[in-house]
């Protein structure tokens, strides 16, 4: 190491430099994870919107869940393939068709495609806060899938906070309050394989970056369902095809919100914060379709920031 007199800054004492650097990085260090949280807050808003645009376009229009599917990854892939001339874009056929860990990539976001098909097919069967609380049983798998698969040590404190938040998500929901259907199997399947989304994703951090990750699931979304869309296809109305655009914009903000979050954060320390995504649902239900959350809403609503905050905690070690 340098002495002080040879790392001597030529306006000041050298320890002052060092003790400036040392706040810089510590600055840095404890930046990176409130920025991880605020992508996986924002993410979780533009979810739940995107989530109950689907819903309209399914109750409201007669599109199926595979079709509303298809056509985002679809208008991704199309406005990548138009933004191709643009050097500034940083899209490329290379960057498309082979991008390095191909099938890891891919796995993934077949993962996203399986997860957002069964997400569609909960949120137009039940109301948005519903099945937004039976799909944030994903920060649970999470946390012990980024335990089991990523090497991540999940502290009792973080357990404690989801176990919290999920004590929440029940409050909310009240098992029994609503008969089992197709809709709450497909909220649970879609939050397992949004659970695999993101451990692959997180595996994935240092050869994939957001654009990538929307480039594979656009490309995989529209190979997959561009067979089953000759059963599954409706016709389109000028009115859906706009709100179907709106959609696909919100949606591939929140995958690049979500994927720069995971990269800068561990995924089990991330976890509760996704339960935040249950109360933009409540807004939304109140504001779209004039459904007043009730008390139990608002207290497990309460308990999901409370679990959150305090998974946290070790943040600031």
């Amino acid at each position: 190491m340098a002495s002080g007199r040879l790392a001597g800054h030529p306006l000041g004492d050298p320890g002052e430099g060092q003790a400036v650097s040392q706040a810089s990085e510590e600055q840095n260090f404890r930046s990176a994870p409130l920025l991880a949280i605020s992508l996986i807050l924002f993410s979780s808003l533009l979810y739940v919107v995107g989530y109950s645009l689907s819903k309209v376009l399914v109750e409201s229009y007669g599109l199926t869940a595979l079709q509303v599917t298809f056509l985002r990854c679809a208008m991704v892939l199309g406005g990548s393939l138009c933004l191709l001339p643009w050097s500034g874009s940083g899209i490329s056929l290379a960057r498309l068709l082979v991008p390095p860990r191909a099938w890891e990539q891919r796995a993934a976001a077949t993962a996203l495609v399986v997860s957002n098909a069964l997400a569609i097919v909960s949120y137009s069967l039940m109301p948005v806060t519903t099945a937004s609380a039976l799909g944030f049983t994903t920060p649970l798998l999470l946390a012990a899938f980024g335990s089991l698969f990523l090497g991540e040590r999940a502290s009792w404190v973080r357990w404690l906070g989801t176990g919290i938040g999920f004590s929440g998500m029940l409050l909310i929901v009240r098992p029994g309050a609503s008969p089992v259907g197709l809709g709450i199997v497909a909220a649970l399947g879609a939050a397992v394989a949004y659970s695999l989304y993101q451990i692959l994703i997180r595996r994935l951090r240092a050869v994939a970056s957001s654009l990538d990750t929307a480039l594979q699931v656009a490309l995989v979304g529209t190979v997959l369902l561009a067979g089953p869309m000759m059963v599954f296809w409706r016709s389109l109305s000028l009115g859906a095809l706009a709100i179907m655009a709106l959609c696909t914009l919100i949606q591939t903000a929140a995958l690049a919100s979500l994927a720069a979050g995971l990269r800068r954060g561990e995924a089990s320390q991330l976890a509760p914060w996704q339960f935040s995504g249950l109360l933009w649902a409540m807004l939304i239900d109140a504001v779209m379709f004039s459904l007043v959350p009730s008390a139990y809403s608002i207290l497990g609503g309460v308990l999901i920031i409370g679990g959150g905050v305090l998974a946290q905690l070790r943040f600031g070690r």
